[in-house]
């Protein structure tokens, strides 16, 4: 018998297999993972802003399906609006349906909150406009910010990003641990994490050499959703070697 503890729908940004690859690599017994997706494939801010009503038409199909929560992932279009918004959507959602919902920016703050951390250096592969977003999306938590150059894989530039996005898709895990190494050694200044936004990067991989060279929390943003979509099943599903994060016993603080 599938899903007999749960069944998890989830909307992601792209057509990108990698990281539902990592939520099936990690799935516990008796939980089954319903992929879906937006299929955003530029990183143009007019084609994120409309996106959430696709977002929502595919959340009633999978609580049609039999899932027990909707997780939605893909941070820019949330952090285009704004935390208030993200808040409102994922409430309203919810009721509609009649299931929980994740979304895709506030669980990376929780998960920090609940790691204990102050300050945090971000490395992503967007321009300034997203960049920002994140500093007042974590700042509404009290947790501070340092921002580290946009990933610049190959001199090229899409609207809201520093690497075009279907150009990630050749990003390797290497690349984003050099990238995070190096933005930190250039910081000229102690960080309590780094944070890594996005999904469509291999950053998976690069979560454990990360702390343990830097001796730094790493949270990269699908652990996070995975991490706080658990616990809001109450299922356990402790996974070692991926970041201290999923290993740990954090609880999230809200």
């Amino acid at each position: 018998m599938f899903a007999w503890r749960a069944r998890i729908g989830l909307i992601k940004p792209t057509h990108r297999g990698k990281t539902f690859g990592f939520w099936y690599k990690h799935a516990p017994d008796g939980v089954e993972i319903v992929p879906t997706f937006i299929g955003f494939r530029t990183g143009k801010k007019e084609a994120f802003l409309q996106g959430f009503d696709r977002a929502e038409e595919i959340a009633v199909q999978l609580k049609e399906v039999g899932c027990d929560i909707i997780q939605i992932s893909g941070t820019p279009p949330f952090l285009l609006k704004g935390l208030d918004f993200e808040r409102q959507f994922a409430s309203d959602l919810s009721k509609k349906i009649g299931l929980p919902v994740v979304t895709a920016m506030e669980p990376h703050a929780i998960a920090l909150k609940s790691m204990g951390v102050k300050r945090v250096a971000l490395a992503t592969y967007f321009g300034d406009e997203l960049n920002q977003g994140i500093v007042n999306h974590f700042q509404r938590f009290g947790i501070e910010s340092v921002l580290m150059p946009g990933f610049d894989f190959k001199g090229q530039r899409e609207d809201l990003y520093t690497t075009p996005l279907l150009a990630l898709d050749d990003v390797s895990y290497i690349d984003v641990y050099r990238h995070c190494k190096r933005g930190v050694q250039r910081l000229g200044r102690s960080v309590d994490a780094i944070y890594i936004n996005g999904g469509g990067w291999d950053a998976a991989p690069a979560m454990e050499p990360l702390e343990k060279d830097l001796k730094v929390k790493v949270v990269w943003a699908i652990a996070a959703e995975m991490w706080l979509t658990y616990h809001r099943l109450a299922i356990s599903n402790p996974i070692v070697g991926w970041g201290s994060l999923l290993s740990g016993n954090y609880e999230p603080v809200l």
